[in-house]
């Protein structure tokens, strides 16, 4: 991010009246970001809409403020919210593809509170650098913004029965990545949700773009260049500990996916 963000207000987990409302038709004059614990109504570019708990905005300076608690709704609405100033923030919502003065679905009502809680503190505090590490938190939250548009914008492709499994498979293949030295057949892997080998690796694919030995075989590389360059362990150890027996077809599959052997690789990296 090339140019700096200044915050001129922020609140946090905000109550209001069930009859209070925002309206401000000539836009608040700086960028607003809003995410909302509770369900809302709001202006956006096409028009009057309706929002979920999890929901973000991010206002440009001019654009007509109007949001309020819907109707039926025994409690005001609540949400986090910043002000800011400052081409920056352009910036990072073209960076993080963040739609401006639209609804952005996350699913997480309090998507941003440490963030804000974390600015709040720095501003408060002023400690070293603090300004710099503001930005650094803004960057942070618009990124989180960005990575959980996605993630629901890919779970509403999947199917429902695809959906009931991507939690579990992200479980699954961090304790698989945890314990990669072990001997992981596909079917062992997939005995860790009850499915068949054939039905686990269909989903293994769609869920991560890979297959499961592939993954696998990737962790298991990654983690021997660290091995390589921070160790002195013999090449025949590093292979054993990263789930490898053979030394010998260690050695051609870290050339082959590398591109040098490995004891090359540790000499160049010295």
């Amino acid at each position: 991010m090339s140019s700096p963000i200044r915050i001129t207000l922020l609140g946090i987990n905000t109550p209001h009246q069930p009859d209070f409302l925002i309206d401000r038709p000539q836009g608040e004059g700086c960028f607003v970001l809003m995410c909302f614990a509770t369900p809302f109504f709001t202006r956006t570019a096409t028009g009057i809409e309706n929002g979920e708990p999890g929901d973000c905005l991010l206002h440009d300076p001019l654009f007509p403020q109007y949001h309020g608690t819907l109707a039926g709704q025994k409690e005001g609405f609540r949400n986090d919210w910043i002000h800011m100033e400052g081409a920056g923030v352009r910036e990072l919502a073209g960076q993080y593809k963040l739609p401006l003065n639209s609804l952005i679905r996350t699913g997480e009502k309090h998507l941003l509170s440490a963030n804000f809680r974390a600015i709040e503190a720095e501003l408060s505090l002023r400690r070293p650098f603090w300004e710099d590490k503001i930005n650094i938190l803004l960057q942070d939250a618009m990124c989180t913004i960005g990575r959980q548009q996605k993630l629901v914008i890919e779970m509403e492709q999947y199917t429902p029965a695809e959906r009931e499994f991507k939690k579990r498979f992200i479980e699954v293949r961090a304790e698989i990545h945890e314990r990669f030295a072990e001997d992981w057949t596909v079917q062992r892997m997939a005995n860790l949700v009850n499915l068949s080998a054939e039905r686990f690796s269909v989903l293994y694919q769609t869920f991560f773009r890979t297959s499961p030995k592939e993954d696998l075989i990737v962790k298991r590389l990654e983690e021997a260049k660290i091995r390589l360059i921070n160790s002195s362990d013999s090449i025949e150890r590093i292979s054993m500990e990263c789930g490898m027996n053979s030394i010998y077809y260690f050695s051609r599959l870290f050339k082959n996916r590398v591109g040098c052997p490995p004891g090359y690789y540790r000499n160049r990296s010295h």
